[in-house]
């Protein structure tokens, strides 16, 4: 115990703290402190000075544990020497001996205590640093935040918050109010922040945490080149007018060398590739996702006869990637480094993953970024040459990665390379201009068949060895090569063979637009169905629902019309052209040949946006092309354009490669989103590419230390407890499930997707479709959710309407595994009092 040391008071208590704290309250008026310690009788005017002295008696640690009043407890109560003498020998040596064991204990005790401690703090010490970096990782996250700025934060952090608290920590401890244990606990808290105020230090932790790896800048071109020439001249003065003048007397050449070089920069892949794929349920989805299908559907690129062709039977795991290029630019079009923020980025991705999963956009990862006017200057070979080699290793070394505790070797092929119909060309060395001769990258048919085709013809498709032929020609008027592809060094890839259509530009931004404008045309100029002043105000008061809220168009104007071209993005194009018969059908005669071409028009749209077909649709789908481009030139008297040609092979591309929807570029296009807002906040356009990788190379570790990959199934994080008691019609509908610990709840997540009171979705059984509306959520225990739903029938197809009528019915179901079953939420729309769902809707 801690006694007062004034002598007049009896106080005690077991902590220096409180006997400092008691001091202050009651005996403040003391001038001169005097140490009551046994054995000591030093004395202090300052109490702070007094406390540091009184405190070194109990820093011995056997004694701190135990607890200083022992130790003056047994000072004070030593026998005097005559009892000594008094006293039975064998007592003595009992007691002296249980004393001894009692010490030994407590030691021990005391180091089981302070091991205990010391495994403690550093999991604490752990803690705080996941979160300090944690922390700096999320605002380095965040697109509109320069890099500059997170650190200038992070020091304004530690110098107007963290050194005053450390500087309070060591006065507290210095006067008693807190111990030298909880002191030294704090300034290890500290010492954690220090350094993550600068980029150099943080970049050390990452690393050291195996979060970050540097990006490698490439030299694309690297010359010396001469300097200023110049101009040498004399002053003479004429003797006869008396003027001053300049005279050459020739150059003089002066060469100021130095180095020019180009530069692009390529990220880690290997190290991303592996973070990755050891990042949670990440491998094993991919695992699943390269059993091919059983059903008879085709989904994605595995069930295609390329990766069929290029895999083998051995036991090796083989993963498919995707490249992405395309260019993008800042809002910066008019300052002299306009040109430096024009870049072309290159993202690669994994397509055998579930389309929920790659909707998210950390699962698109930055291989590389180069500038657009390197890309007009230098040779193919000079800019991806150390991408290819990185592509190479990663087929044929692999990587090594940890998986369910054990190391495997991953070995990665290449897929495709995607983008648009532009740049795949410029990529892969071949023509480029659309009205070039032989412009199709899967056959050999000229510009003016192109026009005209129908159908495919298969004997003039390319290959390998047709390829190697049309080299030789050296004549892009007669074959459309170039040059031999660097991308063909790659062992799995051939640009014969691994060939990529993409739906958004083929499709949405091509073929729909250029028949949705002559529709219009037709509609609204020639046969005056309506005007366009109706179709405006009918689209502005169609409801679209929320799963389409964020694309509707802008209202049309007469000038588009007048010159046939549709100015919407390829999001708002599917939306007009999905909703158009809901809103504008009525309209229109039925028996119009015009409405019957876009109702063909609409199933070509539904097919290529299913994730998975069968073989009978794929031959539907070869049907549909050939009607469509006929009815094209009939009715409009307008030539077949390219796009309507590269949608002449989606057919046989499906049975190659899969789904078209699996790996459009609506998801690349939208990965630009980051790098375009970051281009506008950073102050370095010199050299833009390096700081998108640097911005890059943080967002993935962010990624990979809060596990953003991966979805959860089902997320209850937004989710409200409802208290209501279940109702006599839900008991009867559980049946026999367990009432017990079964909660309402107000909302949930599954797959992205928000599931609530009224939403409609439907569900797949037995290849039977099935609607539904969903009129409770209910979950156990145990997180079990459940669905209490309304089912809604189908009344019958609308041919004119392109659309389902449905009718809302008196009976409920129950769904009890939310999370076990295959759900997609749609939406319904009224028209003129009867409920439709466009049967685009139904995509999954």
């Amino acid at each position: 115990m801690f006694r007062c040391i004034e002598s007049n008071c009896n106080w005690e208590t077991t902590t220096i703290t409180r006997l400092y704290e008691h001091l202050n309250k009651v005996h403040s008026s003391i001038e001169t402190y005097v140490c009551n310690f046994t054995g000591c009788s030093r004395n202090y005017s300052v109490r702070s000075s007094f406390f540091r002295h009184y405190k070194k008696h109990y820093e011995d640690v056997a004694w701190r544990d135990i607890g200083a009043g022992s130790k003056s407890q047994v000072s004070n109560e030593v026998p005097q020497a005559s009892e000594i003498k008094n006293t039975n020998v064998e007592e003595k040596n009992s007691e002296t001996k249980e004393q001894n064991n009692d010490v030994e204990l407590k030691c021990n005790l005391m180091k089981l205590e302070k091991e205990k401690s010391r495994i403690e703090m550093d999991d604490l010490s752990n803690k705080i640093k996941y979160l300090s970096v944690n922390l700096n990782l999320k605002w380095l996250n965040m697109n509109t935040l320069p890099r500059k700025t997170v650190f200038d934060m992070q020091r304004d952090v530690r110098t107007n918050i963290l050194l005053p608290f450390k500087e309070t920590i060591n006065n507290m401890e210095t006067v008693g109010l807190i111990s030298r244990e909880s002191g030294l606990i704090f300034k290890q808290m500290f010492d954690i922040f220090e350094g993550e105020e600068t980029e150099y230090r943080l970049v050390q932790d990452l690393k050291a945490l195996d979060l970050y790896a540097d990006a490698r800048e490439f030299i694309i071109n690297d010359e010396l080149r001469a300097g200023v020439v110049n101009n040498q001249q004399m002053l003479i003065n004429d003797q006869i007018s008396g003027k001053l003048f300049y005279i050459d007397i020739g150059l003089l050449l002066t060469y100021n060398w130095h180095h020019f070089y180009v530069s692009g920069m390529l990220m880690p892949m290997k190290f991303q590739l592996r973070k990755y794929l050891e990042s949670t349920n990440v491998l094993r989805m991919i695992l699943e996702g390269l059993s091919p299908s059983e059903d008879g559907y085709i989904r994605s690129l595995v069930d295609g006869s390329i990766w069929k062709h290029r895999t083998t039977a051995s036991s090796e795991i083989v993963v498919p990637l995707n490249l992405f290029f395309d260019d993008f630019t800042t809002t910066d079009t008019v300052s002299p480094h306009a040109s430096r923020t024009s870049i072309c980025a290159i993202y690669y991705y994994i397509p055998c993953l579930p389309g929920h999963v790659l909707a998210k956009l950390s699962n698109i990862l930055v291989a590389g970024y180069i500038l657009t006017e390197d890309r007009k200057q230098y040779e193919n070979d000079e800019l991806f040459s150390a991408l290819v080699d990185n592509l190479i290793q990663l087929e044929t070394e692999g990587i090594e990665v940890t998986y369910e505790g054990k190391k495997i070797t991953v070995y990665f092929m290449l897929g495709f390379i995607t983008g648009d119909n532009l740049g795949i060309a410029g990529i892969l060395d071949l023509v480029e201009s659309a009205r070039a001769n032989f412009y199709c990258r899967v056959c050999k048919r000229n510009r003016f068949q192109r026009e005209k085709d129908v159908r495919e013809y298969p004997e003039t498709f390319r290959n390998k060895e047709s390829y190697y032929m049309d080299l030789e020609l050296n004549d892009v008027s007669l074959t459309g090569i170039k040059k031999d592809s660097v991308f063909n060094r790659i062992p799995s890839f051939h640009v014969a063979f691994n060939i990529y259509f993409d739906l958004m530009h083929d499709l949405w931004e091509g073929v729909c637009v250029y028949g949705l404008a002559h529709c219009l045309n037709y509609f609204i100029n020639t046969k005056r169905t309506f005007s366009l002043d109706e179709l405006n105000a009918r689209k502005n008061l169609f409801v679209f629902g929320n799963l389409n809220n964020s694309n509707i168009p802008n209202d049309i104007k007469d000038v588009n019309i007048a010159k046939s071209k549709i100015k919407l993005t390829a999001s708002e194009v599917k939306t007009l052209i999905t909703f158009f018969p809901l809103f504008m059908g009525n309209s229109i005669p039925s028996d119009d040949a015009v409405w019957n071409y876009f109702c063909n028009l609409l199933q070509i749209c539904h097919i290529l946006m299913l994730r998975e077909v069968t073989m009978s649709l794929i031959e539907t789908l070869r049907s549909l092309v050939e009607i469509h481009h006929s009815q094209y030139q009939d009715l409009f008297k307008d030539t077949l354009k390219p796009k309507h040609h590269n949608l002449l092979h989606y057919a046989s591309s499906m049975l190659t490669s899969g789904t078209p929807r699996q790996q459009w570029a609506m998801r690349g296009e939208g990965k630009h989103r980051e790098a375009k807002q970051y281009g506008r906040v950073s102050n370095n356009k010199i050299n833009l590419c390096k700081s998108l990788s640097i911005k890059a190379g943080y967002k993935f570790a962010y990624n990979v230390l809060n596990n953003s990959f991966i979805p959860p199934t089902i997320d209850l994080g937004e989710s409200k407890i409802n208290a209501k008691p279940l109702t006599q019609d839900h008991e009867r509908l559980l049946g026999d499930v367990s009432k017990q610990g079964i909660q309402y709840i107000d909302r949930l997540s599954k797959k992205g997707a928000v599931y609530e009171k009224g939403t409609i979705f439907y569900t797949i059984l037995d290849k039977c479709i099935r609607l539904y509306e969903l009129e409770d959520l209910m979950k156990d225990e145990k997180n079990t959710c459940m669905f209490i739903c309304t089912r809604i029938y189908s009344s019958g197809f609308n041919d004119h309407l392109q659309s389902f009528e449905v009718h809302r019915s008196e009976e409920h179901r129950i769904i009890y595994d939310v999370e076990k079953t295959e759900i997609f939420a749609i939406n319904l729309h009224e028209i003129d009092g009867k409920l439709f769902f466009r049967y685009c809707n139904f995509m999954q």
